[in-house]
């Protein structure tokens, strides 16, 4: 004999079953939901759903829309969650930075590659990896195992990245250039496909962690701090070791295997910690419905929301400008200024803390001033910034490398800040105009178009210094530049940068989207506190 539902649960579930097939029946079928309409669809919905775990837990039975339920949990619980939940963009941000700022330069001064060869391998490995992140985020939602559907991507990275990484910076002398171009090809490749097995479910895994929109906020901000933390150990620490020791292979294969070492012990934490984390499944009617939209029909789909547009194609010029400018500065400090890769080292240092300790400002900032006018500000001080490097030369001193690693620091936070903040805004906008939830291709089409522009940017950047005349070495050092390589070095790391910035902030003048009356659209007067998208307001 079943169980049965105790009088009061029942009369509940049944009273909320008739507001919900209410809130239906008001929703014309020629016209979708959109409004109040919506947001009370999506409130009484999810207030069913609730009662029904509840129902369930009360006489025994497992919850359908957990695959795997457990107990709630304890504050350890959230802490173990909170620290993964660091652990993740600690790590592929440590891998990802150190192949960023050192991996061309060192193909062309350690590997005798070609600058435009070494761009283009770049540039492809980038395209690659930018169609494989949709790939990867539909795979993660349909996979079953015993771990889940995230961790066992997770832990896949967690060893692909490493390896990619030490092959990279480890690549044995061939004999030829062209089987060493083959070979660090291979590792990029691995590398790129470990960072993002990495990214897209780790991001998808805070979604899950947490119904409570206050605890997936700090989640994020431990994500946030995860991201610093793993940009001074993949820039910072390496370039310091290169000070340190000197810029030869050995060398090179030694940062490799710490830096490695750091990513595949975060990862393995990582998993360790999340094991006990909520895990979600859709339905499987979902699952084969989201397998059949094909990327191209996404992006159509995606592409329909103007205020995206706008803020992708401001988003391009930004990310031009901040690649070209990242990967040029472990040229410039060494071509132009000719000081160490120890002062490489502090200024990512000095530009990391600026961008931590400045995000209370920009959020302040944003909420008085609006996210719009903030973003452009940032775009402008991040350019000036840039253009001042024109009036650097040999002989810096370091007070001045490191005024402009805090003025970029700074305003770095700024764009990172607004960006995704105005994104989100367009999502919402996406949501109250159709009234389908689509963050996940959004997320998906952005970064495709974010790894897009950088391997645009990078194929441009060898592209020029190729064209300039930028002599390769095999022995670690840039020697033997003349002033042609140095003006365009100069060119990559002032002017090119300044003027992305200024297409970015030209492009945003076209931006129209206010988000008081988004909020206002989205959040019903009646009902001011409750916001069904579970997003912190």
């Amino acid at each position: 004999m079943e169980p049965e539902l105790s009088w009061g649960c029942e009369w509940t579930l049944r009273c909320q079953w008739r507001a919900l097939a209410s809130a239906r029946s008001r929703a014309s079928p020629l016209h979708p939901p959109r409004g109040h309409i919506i947001k009370e669809h999506l409130a009484i919905a999810t207030s069913f759903r609730v009662l029904i775990a509840s129902a369930r837990t009360e006489i025994g039975v497992a919850s359908a829309s957990v695959s795997n339920p457990r107990p709630a949990r304890s504050r350890s619980g959230s802490w173990s969650i909170r620290i993964g939940s660091l652990l993740i963009p600690l790590a592929h941000a440590a891998g990802q930075n150190v192949v960023t700022v050192l991996g061309l330069r060192f193909m062309t001064d350690s590997l005798a590659v070609s600058a435009g060869t070494a761009g283009l391998i770049f540039a492809l490995v980038k395209i690659y990896d930018g169609f494989l992140d949709p790939t990867v985020g539909a795979w993660s939602d349909r996979f079953h195992s015993r771990w889940g559907r995230r961790l066992p991507f997770l832990f896949a990275g967690g060893l692909a990245m490493p390896l990619g990484v030490v092959m990279l910076f480890g690549a044995p002398d061939l004999g030829s250039v062209l089987l060493t171009e083959i070979f660090v090809t291979l590792a990029l490749i691995i590398h790129a496909s470990g960072y993002t097995l990495m990214t897209i479910p780790g991001f998808a895994m805070v979604v899950e962690s947490s119904t409570d929109p206050d605890e997936r906020a700090r989640l994020m901000a431990w994500r946030t701090y995860g991201n610093a933390i793993g940009a001074l150990l993949g820039s910072t620490l390496p370039t310091w070791l290169l000070g340190m020791i000197g810029p030869g292979r050995q060398s090179h294969v030694m940062l490799a295997v710490l830096v490695a070492a750091i990513v595949f012990i975060a990862t393995t934490l990582a998993v360790l910690l999340l094991r006990d984390a909520p895990r979600t499944a859709p339905r499987p009617d979902v699952a084969a419905q989201r397998g059949r939209l094909t990327l191209w029909r996404q992006f159509i789909v995606i592409w329909a929301n103007k205020p995206f547009q706008i803020l992708a194609i401001a988003h391009v010029f930004l990310l031009f400008g901040t690649v070209i400018g990242s990967a040029t500065l472990a040229y410039f400090t060494r071509v132009v200024l000719k000081v160490g890769d120890a002062v490489l080292g502090t200024y990512f240092m000095l530009s990391t803390i600026a961008m931590v300790i400045a995000m209370p400002a920009w959020v302040f900032a944003a909420r008085h001033l609006g996210r719009k006018a903030c973003y452009m500000i940032a775009l402008g001080i991040y350019g000036v910034n840039h253009m001042t490097w024109l009036l650097a030369g040999s002989g810096e001193s370091i007070v001045a490398i490191g005024a402009r690693a805090l003025v970029g620091g700074f305003a770095g936070g700024g764009m990172i800040l607004c960006a995704y903040a105005l994104l989100s805004d367009a999502v919402r906008y996406d949501f109250v105009r159709s009234g389908e939830r689509r963050e996940g291709a959004f997320a998906g089409i952005t970064t495709l178009l974010d790894k897009l522009s950088s391997a645009a940017a990078l194929a441009a950047l060898g592209a020029f210094l190729s064209a300039m005349g930028y002599v390769s070495s095999a022995g670690g050092v840039s020697s033997g530049q003349d002033t042609r390589v140095e003006w365009a070095i100069m060119m990559c790391e002032s002017i090119i940068p300044a003027l992305s910035m200024v297409g970015a902030v030209v492009t945003m003048c076209f931006y129209r989207l206010d988000t008081d009356a988004l909020v206002a659209a989205e959040t019903p007067a009646l009902d001011p506190v409750v916001d069904p998208t579970g997003e912190p307001s």
